[in-house]
């Protein structure tokens, strides 16, 4: 039956492997077919490794309303819920209802060029760099009103989840993951009597735009990197970020705490 059906999403080491075949029996114990990809009549993603396979199995549904669930075989693991011991208890509770669905915006960024429009969407952050990986000059605008520009190796434009990725690595804030913001981070800001910018990270509301433009012509051809995917841009005009009303659905079991996360992972 459809309604039946749940994906399976996974990395490919043995470890992964593994326990991907005990979900595989423990769904099939319980009275669901799975599907290994992505199957748009299901009614439940489950992922398989860590936070990017949670972060590509997102990407490759096309950012599906379909809830996302993972089991953490990885290292990190800020989105994986479900630890491999408890694989069963998990379809117990999912089976009786014993769950929320809690709905994740997205950055949207919309990318205008001398040719093209085009928008593209990420859960944790996206990154602005050059293409050639020299210095960028970027003036940042929020909510219209230049703030400052930006010299360095580029920009991160992050998520309250994605703020304990890369943002964070480069001195940004850790956000607690309900709250509807986006933080941009400068990486490896120029600071000299030429070159003047905020050293610190700043954290936007949600109603608010951020506008980024090139300064210079060298500045154009951009890289971006949304959640790692990488896409690029010549001619460029400017690149604008908000707070998506577009979200992903993610599934929890009430057995997630991010302060008990971030003590794990970090302290």
């Amino acid at each position: 039956m459809k309604e039946k059906v749940i994906n399976i999403a996974a990395n490919d080491d043995s470890y992964t492997a593994d326990i991907k075949r005990k979900l595989i029996r423990v769904l099939t114990e319980n009275g669901y077919n799975y599907y290994e990809g992505f199957n748009e009549d299901a009614q439940l993603i489950i992922t398989v490794g860590g936070d990017g396979a949670f972060l590509r199995a997102v990407r490759d549904s096309n950012f599906s309303q379909i809830p996302f669930i993972g089991v953490n075989t990885g290292t990190l693991g800020f989105y994986p819920e479900i630890t491999p011991e408890n694989l069963e208890n998990f379809i117990i509770n999912y089976r009786a209802g014993n769950y929320t669905i809690n709905p994740v915006n997205l950055i949207e960024c919309e990318i205008v060029t001398a040719n093209l429009s085009d928008t593209i969407y990420a859960v944790n952050d996206i990154i602005l760099k050059r293409k050639d990986m020299k210095t960028i000059h970027l003036n940042v605008f929020i909510a219209s009103n230049h703030l400052e520009k930006i010299s360095g190796d580029g920009l991160i434009i992050s998520s309250p989840l994605g703020s304990s990725a890369y943002s964070k690595s480069a001195g940004g804030s850790l956000v607690y993951p309900s709250l509807k913001t986006l933080q941009i981070t400068p990486l490896s800001p120029i600071l000299s009597n030429a070159y003047r910018c905020l050293e610190c990270s700043i954290i936007v509301p949600p109603e608010f735009e951020v506008a980024i433009y090139p300064e210079r012509r060298e500045d154009y051809c951009l890289a971006i990197l949304a959640d790692g995917e990488l896409f690029e841009y010549d001619e460029m005009e400017h690149v604008l970020f908000r707070t998506s009303k577009k979200v992903v659905n993610r599934l929890s079991t009430g057995t997630f705490n991010y302060w008990n996360v971030i003590k794990e992972k970090f302290l």
